[in-house]
């Protein structure tokens, strides 16, 4: 590829003695192209790869930087740091662990055991469920188990992610609350439970995320030991996207600008848009005026006038200063769907102009699909709709929890459905398959199974109040010779063959999940014919979940005395009762497949960074693009670093935070749109209620201004 000047002065810059160079401009200026293209000069000048430090935003930001380096002869995807700023706090906290267990209050005879999502919320419910038993905690709020742990967790994690210390949670969330007096009770458990949490995870040797931060950023970076190790091993630092990083992280990139030969920072102008995982934009911008040289990319790679000319009109009609003063007719890059007054006749004229789209040339990858939410129906109503056109449908939506994949859920019903003795509680109730769920089970394990015959199996199968699957071998005059004539004959093979492998297991003595997942799938689920043969996303589901169970075996298990049989137990009952899920390198594909559409919410869109030819907004009028998920238990505003604690949080607030959000938003999509804006609405939402949100009548004042001035 050839490169633009500005991208040019990035490869091109000093390599030692520059002082650093911050490159800034819209998303899709080619900043990210031209990190990737200096990390291949810097290797193939001879630099050592491991001193060479790529800090990137998020795991799926890696594969760029891999795939370039490995189209270099420079050996740097084996050696070069290309890394989060949590996975090198989790490497470097590893590797030094001696140097400041004692110091923080750990064993540093014992090695630590690292946390994901999963384990840490499995710790945090040990805790939670007593006191929600006992003593009444929580007891004010309507909130599923999943949303009230993950915001429990939350709590810590900002408070290591901004850098305060966490106890200070309840005197953050109380001070700013002007609500109902209940509420601060709530804050003051919640910060109970953070702090037991920390006890626990300090006795154990335990480390989720916001202590391995805090190990990191309060003990083990001030010590002088470590820094002389920095010093020594990053002599060359690229930082992408740091505007979508947190404080601590950006106080590291801080540290280590002096201390490089070279360093380059790119940064998105408008971004910030994970605000909720603790982004700070403005701290961006501080770390970037310390380095002594800057470079502004505006040539745009991705997105044209048109596009962004709309997205800064429609910033204005919200009351918010757009990133540029653009000027121009903002209809120019949009189009607007036929009307529609159900919210089904809005999903079919968008299918219909996506056919069109394709029929006219466009590759049906390079369009996108984005909404404020995607649900399943919205999810499935489009792929039918897009179905009878010949065109696929790919979702990316990678904070889907295991219990809600299809797959998943398959699997773990057969994995109840093998240990017939369990005794599984979800929301204090005893738990069994229903017919619907052991129907779903065969469906995902046998391949050529159709819901509505895997329905008719599943009646016989596991009968009402079956524990296992039954054994169906087809007798003279039987009922199984009529259930097989409309089921499917070549079905009865593969049925017997894994009810005969669960029969033969639970004969045997339990095993570990891992190991009753590995050999199901490569015994049974992997064969010609049978369910996870030749499909990846069924395959991805299946390494996803056992991913998981092994992390959830190595952190539980080293520290609760429990068989494996018990261990297994557990974990499908947290799975099943509903978990927010760790994220996995199989979430996040390469590339969507050729043949189909991306279905995407807009905010996974712009963090995921992807680009299209065609975007398509569907329901406009919904106030989901304006409202923000309620949190009870957490804020990412007033848990920032730039918040004043002890000042309220008030509607005015409340309002500045939409707007400003909003605007970012649709600024963020229309920079990384190469063609046209496709806008789809319909009178009536999904539910039924009329809808005419905020951002419908933003693009309606933003068009009306076009108008005025011609």
């Amino acid at each position: 590829m050839e490169l633009l000047p500005g991208q040019q002065r990035i490869v091109q810059f000093a390599r030692r003695g520059g002082g650093g160079l911050v490159a800034v401009g819209p998303p899709g200026t080619g900043k990210s192209t031209a990190l990737a293209a200096r990390l291949v000069a810097l290797a193939s000048e001879g630099r050592r790869p491991y001193e060479l430090l790529v800090l990137v935003a998020q795991r799926a930001q890696a594969t760029r930087y891999e795939r370039a380096s490995a189209l270099s002869r420079a050996p740097t995807r084996g050696g070069a740091e290309i890394v989060t700023y949590y996975g090198l706090c989790r490497r470097l906290v590893g590797l030094f662990w001696p140097l400041i267990a004692e110091q923080a209050g750990m064993d540093p005879r014992g090695e630590p055991t690292f946390l994901t999502i999963e384990t840490t919320q499995y710790h945090m419910w040990q805790i939670v469920a007593p006191l929600m038993r006992e003593e009444g905690y929580f007891a004010e709020l309507a909130i599923r188990r999943d949303r009230l742990l993950s915001q429990l967790i939350d709590n810590l994690n900002k408070s290591a992610l901004v850098g305060f210390d966490h106890t200070d949670i309840y005197a953050r969330l109380r001070s700013a609350w002007v609500g109902d007096v209940d509420r601060i009770k709530t804050y003051w458990q919640a910060q109970d439970c953070a702090a037991r949490l920390r006890s626990l995870c300090r006795e154990r040797n335990l480390l989720d995320l916001s202590l391995t931060v805090e190990l990191f950023d309060r003990y083990l970076l001030p010590e002088p030991t470590f820094q002389r190790y920095l010093q020594a091993r990053y002599r060359h630092l690229l930082v992408d996207n740091l505007e979508e990083n947190v404080p601590v992280a950006q106080r590291l990139v801080s540290w280590l600008l002096p201390h490089c030969d070279s360093a380059v920072l790119a940064i998105d102008e408008g971004g910030g848009h994970r605000i909720f995982l603790g982004a700070d934009a403005d701290g961006a911008d501080q770390v970037a005026k310390e380095c002594s040289a800057r470079v502004e990319l505006t040539a745009a790679a991705a997105g044209l006038p048109d596009a962004r000319i709309f997205a800064a009109a429609v910033s204005r009609a919200l009351r918010v200063p757009p990133l540029r003063e653009l000027g121009g007719d903002p209809r120019q890059a949009v189009e607007v769907l036929p009307d529609a007054k159900y919210w089904v006749g809005m999903v079919r004229n968008a299918a219909q102009q996506i056919a069109d789209q394709v029929r006219a040339g466009v590759p049906a990858h390079r369009i996108a699909v984005v909404a404020p939410y995607v649900s399943e129906v919205l999810r499935f109503t489009l792929q039918e709709e897009l179905r009878s056109h010949g065109i696929g449908l790919f979702l990316l939506r990678p904070s889907t929890t295991l219990r809600d994949q299809y797959a998943a859920r398959g699997l773990l019903v057969l994995t109840a459905l093998a240990h017939s003795g369990w005794t599984l509680r979800v929301q204090n109730d005893v738990w069994r398959p229903s017919q619907a769920e052991v129907a779903l089970a065969l469906e995902v394990a046998l391949g050529d199974l159709d819901p509505l015959r895997a329905r008719m199996l599943a009646r016989v199968a596991a009968p009402a109040g079956a524990r296992s699957l039954q054994d169906l071998a087809m007798h003279a005059g039987g009922d199984t010779a009529s259930l097989w004539e409309q089921v499917g004959f070549q079905v009865r093979e593969r049925y017997q063959a894994l009810q005969q492998w669960l029969a033969a297991y639970a004969l045997g003595e339990p095993q570990g999940l891992v190991v009753f997942l590995t050999n199901l799938f490569g015994d049974v689920l992997s064969r010609a014919g049978f369910g996870l043969h030749d499909d990846a996303d069924r395959g991805r589901a299946c390494a996803r979940l056992i991913e998981s169970a092994a992390k959830f075996t190595a952190a539980v298990g080293r520290g609760d005395a429990l068989e494996r049989g018990e261990l297994a137990r557990r974990y499908v009952e947290l799975v099943l009762g509903g978990i927010a899920s760790a994220e996995y390198l199989t979430d996040w594909p390469t590339e969507p497949p050729q043949d189909a559409v991306v279905l995407s919410t807009a905010f996974a869109y712009v963090t995921r960074d992807l680009r299209s030819e065609v975007q398509v907004w569907l329901d406009l009028g919904a106030e989901g693009w304006w409202d923000r998920p309620n949190q009870p238990l957490t804020h990412p505003y007033v848990l920032s670093r730039t918040w004043q604690v002890g000042q309220p949080w008030r509607e005015i607030e409340e309002d500045t935070a939409r707007r400003t959000g909003l605007a970012r938003l649709v600024q963020g999509l229309a920079s990384r749109c190469e063609g046209r804006i496709l806008l789809g609405s319909s009178e009536l939402g999904v539910d039924g209620a009329e809808q005419s949100g905020p951002l419908q009548r933003a693009v309606l004042r933003a068009f009306a201004a076009g108008r005025a001035h011609g």
